[in-house]
C-alpha cells in the first residue's frame, strides 16, 4: 500500500517579526538546501533551544527527522508544534504520516480524521485513512476512502494504485485489471502502468495455475502425448512469470 509524502507547511515555517529567528531559520533552511544535514539539524536545534514557544524549529527539524527516517523524533517534534498551533491541518497530516510509518495505525487514522474535520476533500488524509482501513482488515472503507480520494484528485497515483492493490489482493483481478486501465486512460502515470504489469501477471499465474490442475488430472486419465506437452509448457511459462524459469 502506498501513502503520501510530507506536506509543507506554511503557517509553521513563516517569517517571524524577530530577526534572530528569521535568520536562524533561513541558515538551517540553506544548510538543508546544500545537504549539510549535520549543520541544518544543529541549527534547527539552535532555534528551539533560542525560540522554544515558536514552532518553526520543532517543525523544521519534525520535517528533517522525517527525511532521515527517524519518525519517533519527527513525531515528538510534530507533538510540540500542534501545542504551539493547534488544528493545523498539515502538521496533523504530517504527524500522522510518521505514526503511520511507526505501524501506529490507530492513532495515525484519529490525525487524519482530524485533517478531514478541517478539509473535507483533502485526497492525502483519504488515501492514508484507505491504508490504515486496509491494514486492519476493513475492505470496504479502505475502498471508500480511496475511491473518495480519486473523486477529488482524479489521477492521484497513490490511491489508484492503492485500489488496484486491493481488487487483486480481494481475488478479483478483472476488476483489478479494469481499476488500473480506467486510470491509465486519465494520467499514463508510468506506476500505475508497472502495477496493469503486476496484476496482469498474477491473473495469468492464477489461470495458469487452474489450467495445470485440470491438466493433471487428465494426464492421469489419458496418456495423450499433446496433453503432456502443453502440460509441460504451461508449467515453464507459470514459472517464467514467477521469475523461476528452469535454466
Amino acid at each position: 500500500m502506498q501513502t503520501c509524502q510530507q506536506k509543507l507547511n506554511d503557517e509553521a515555517t513563516v517569517v517571524s517579526r524577530s530577526e534572530d529567528l528569521a535568520r536562524m531559520v533561513q541558515a538551517g533552511a540553506l544548510a538543508l538546501r546544500e545537504g549539510d544535514i549535520p549543520g541544518a539539524l544543529g541549527l534547527f536545534e539552535k532555534v528551539i533551544e533560542a525560540f522554544p514557544d515558536r514552532p518553526e524549529g520543532h517543525n523544521n527539524l519534525g520535517a528533517l527527522y522525517t527525511s532521515l527516517g527517524e519518525f519517533a523524533r519527527a513525531e515528538a517534534c510534530f507533538d510540540r508544534v500542534l501545542q504551539l498551533i493547534p488544528d493545523n491541518g498539515n502538521i496533523l497530516y504530517n504527524r500522522g504520516l510518521v505514526r503511520a510509518r511507526q505501524e501506529k495505525f490507530e492513532t495515525a487514522r484519529l490525525d487524519f480524521e482530524a485533517v478531514l474535520a478541517l478539509n473535507p476533500l483533502d485526497p492525502d488524509a483519504h488515501n492514508n485513512l484507505g491504508v490504515a482501513a486496509y491494514v486492519r482488515g476493513d475492505v470496504e472503507e479502505a475502498r471508500t476512502h480511496f475511491t473518495a480520494a480519486l473523486a477529488t484528485h482524479r489521477t492521484h497515483p497513490n490511491a489508484a494504485i492503492n485500489l488496484c492493490d486491493l481488487e487483486a489482493a480481494a481475488g478479483d483481478i478483472p476488476r483489478a485489471v479494469a481499476t488500473c486501465r480506467t486510470f491509465l486512460e486519465r494520467s499514463g502515470n508510468p506506476e500505475i502502468r508497472r502495477k496493469l504489469v503486476d496484476v496482469a501477471t498474477a491473473g495469468a499465474v492464477e489461470y495458469l495455475d487452474l489450467a495445470i490442475g485440470v491438466l493433471e488430472s487428465l494426464v492421469q486419465e489419458d496418456e495423450d502425448r499433446k496433453l503432456r506437452q502443453t502440460l509441460g509448457r504451461l508449467i515453464t511459462a507459470r514459472s517464467a512469470l514467477q521469475g523461476n524459469t528452469p535454466l
